[in-house]
């Protein structure tokens, strides 16, 4: 399993950046053809479409989040809470970084993320 960060979604549907783009559709490509699952936590939902809906029509945002949505496993907040909380008393990192983190450290998956606080932080606990 593989534990895929919303800033990683939106590199492969906003393309802001070119080069990230690229990498991004490389990783969703190696995880298709390997056959792995991408786990989220619950709170991924309400992250992607709050990104969705700022920068599309909210019809269209539906479309990208239902089909998303439907190619996830999602691990559900009484899961992961104890760890989120373990987490962010640890690293002070934001909450929406500690479910990521406790997601991928509850499932025993990889983090992929853009984001390099929350990649830093997740070392923290790992290290």
């Amino acid at each position: 399993m593989i534990v895929v960060d919303t800033s990683v979604f939106i590199d492969i549907i906003f393309r802001f950046d070119e080069n990230r783009y690229e990498l991004v559709k490389k990783i969703f490509r190696f995880i298709q053809n390997a056959g792995l699952s991408v786990v989220v936590p619950e709170v991924f939902k309400v992250e992607l479409i709050g990104q969705l809906v700022r920068r599309m029509k909210k019809d269209e945002a539906f479309k990208i989040y239902n089909s998303i949505i439907g190619n996830v496993d999602i691990v559900h907040i009484e899961r992961i809470r104890e760890t989120a909380f373990s987490v962010a008393s640890e690293t002070g990192c934001r909450a929406i970084d500690a479910y990521f983190i406790a997601t991928a450290k509850i499932t025993n998956s990889i983090l992929i993320t853009n984001d390099k606080i929350m990649a830093n932080n997740a070392k923290k606990i790992w290290c």
